[in-house]
């Protein structure tokens, strides 16, 4: 049996959106990504490897340091887990930190899904009373430092605190270079020209992204996305009783996994690129494991959302297949997306969107995919109830969705509110005024209700 020590930032979407500057986030990626590389870690296990080594059989994943425990008495394994939580609170000042020892005779057989040796928290600190200015981007921290920001002709001084300082200094490129810092946009750019040998590039902020990629009018509303992978514990259990029966022995979980959330993200941007442009009509916070935090605009996030559920499916299937282990079912992928308008701050957007995954989760008890959805400007910012639907009953209601999505606002807000008053016979009347009565009929209970079909033509494009 050996011990397994991860230390991890947790709730890290909340702290990569806690700033409105997109700059920020990047900043904050790039920190992540710098903390947890794995060059860093063995160079911080310099001179303590007769303690403890790099987990490589957990791969990598940004805010993650899996290790590989080798000192078998609690107080040298704390003293490692206070080296790695020390470092990852220098890089990550504003972090919340969680520690966590599992047990087994590998690294799959400790993630097995049963409870953990032990477990710790190591949250940020809080500041209950500023003694001086608030921090101009995070509004959490007193400001202990400036930067200028803005353009070089009108630049802006802000007061920002020792975390958004940080963020500021890895948000900017290397030297001369134009493109991201490292960190997630970064591999985003390197991942794309690597699939369709063909360089790209990212917004340089929301303004930008909403402008330049605003449809049916509309420059202003963007889709925050969460995805993550379902019953993931499950298949880990799943692959080690294989492994037990001597098959699958070479089958890396954890770079499927990474590999499957990579893919599938680029054919969720595949199919809402133009194609007569460079820059992708995405940015993204946030890709680790089976974890992905992006936003887009509005108009393009169901499309993307369903080609990325259906990848991430389908590219799990095919690793195992070539692995011989055709007879695993692959996990699926969940979504939690919520629309909202680009000033609004992305923070309350992802703690929603979190929530919404959870909540879909729970509903189909991660048996199979689901999407959950909210629009904060018509929903409110608190989760709603609405219970989320499959990507098989999405695909099955496209074209009757696409065909509601051709009537006129004041018609469908007038089937909205005809369909949540339950009043049938004034609905029935309204579908013949319309002439889309057989449209009309065909959202109930079995397939999505009228007053929510009507919510998501809201935000709905056309796609040859």
């Amino acid at each position: 049996m050996s011990d397994y020590l991860d230390v991890a930032v947790v709730r890290i979407q909340s702290w990569l959106s806690r700033v409105p500057d997109l700059r920020g986030r990047r900043g904050a990626s790039a920190m992540i990504r710098r903390a947890t590389e794995p060059v860093a870690i063995d160079s911080l296990l310099t001179g303590w490897q007769d303690h403890a080594e790099r987990c490589t059989e957990a791969g990598h994943v940004d805010g993650v340091v899996p290790l590989l425990l080798h000192a078998e008495d609690e107080e040298t394994q704390r003293r490692v887990e206070r080296l790695v939580v020390g470092h990852l609170r220098e890089w990550l000042p504003g972090a919340s930190l969680r520690s966590t020892l599992r047990r087994g005779e590998d690294w799959l057989a400790a993630h097995d899904g049963a409870p953990a040796c032990w477990e710790r928290d190591w949250p940020a600190a809080v500041s209950e009373w500023p003694l001086g200015k608030e921090c101009d981007w995070c509004q959490t921290w007193p400001a202990n430092g400036h930067r200028w920001t803005g353009a070089q002709e009108n630049p802006k001084r802000e007061e920002l605190c020792p975390d958004c300082l940080l963020r500021y200094d890895h948000g900017k490129p290397r030297g001369d270079q134009k493109e991201p810092a490292p960190g997630t946009e970064r591999e985003l750019l390197e991942r794309w020209e690597q699939q369709y040998n063909t360089a790209a590039r990212v917004p340089h902020k929301f303004p930008d992204l909403v402008e330049e990629f605003g449809e049916r009018g509309d420059h202003t509303h963007l889709a925050t996305v969460y995805a993550d992978g379902d019953a993931i514990s499950r298949f880990g259990k799943e692959l080690h009783k294989q492994r037990s029966r001597g098959r699958g022995g070479e089958f890396d979980m954890a770079k499927a996994i990474d590999e499957a959330t990579w893919t599938a993200l680029l054919k969720g941007i595949e199919a809402v690129k133009d194609s007569d442009t460079e820059t992708l009509p995405l940015v993204a916070h946030l890709v680790g494991g089976d974890d992905v935090l992006v936003s887009l605009p509005a108009h393009r996030a169901w499309l993307f959302a369903l080609r990325m559920q259906r990848k991430f499916h389908e590219s799990l299937r095919e690793s195992l297949k070539t692995a011989g282990l055709g007879t695993i079912t692959a996990p699926t992928q969940s979504v939690g997306m919520v629309f909202h308008h680009h000033s609004s701050p992305l923070a309350t957007a992802s703690d929603l969107a979190e929530e919404l995954l959870k909540e879909t989760k729970r509903d189909h008890r991660s048996s199979r995919a689901s999407l959950a959805w909210q629009d904060i400007t018509h929903d409110g910012p608190h989760p709603v109830g609405r219970g989320g639907i499959t990507p098989e009953t999405l695909e099955r209601c496209w074209g009757d969705l696409t065909k509601l999505s051709r009537l006129g606002g004041s018609a469908l807000a007038n089937l909205a509110k005809l369909a949540r008053s339950n009043d049938q016979q004034r609905l029935h009347q309204q579908a013949e005024r319309l002439g889309r009565e057989e449209l009309v009929a065909k959202f109930d209970s079995e397939t999505i209700p009228l007053a929510d079909a009507v919510g998501m033509v809201r935000w709905w494009k056309e796609w040859s």
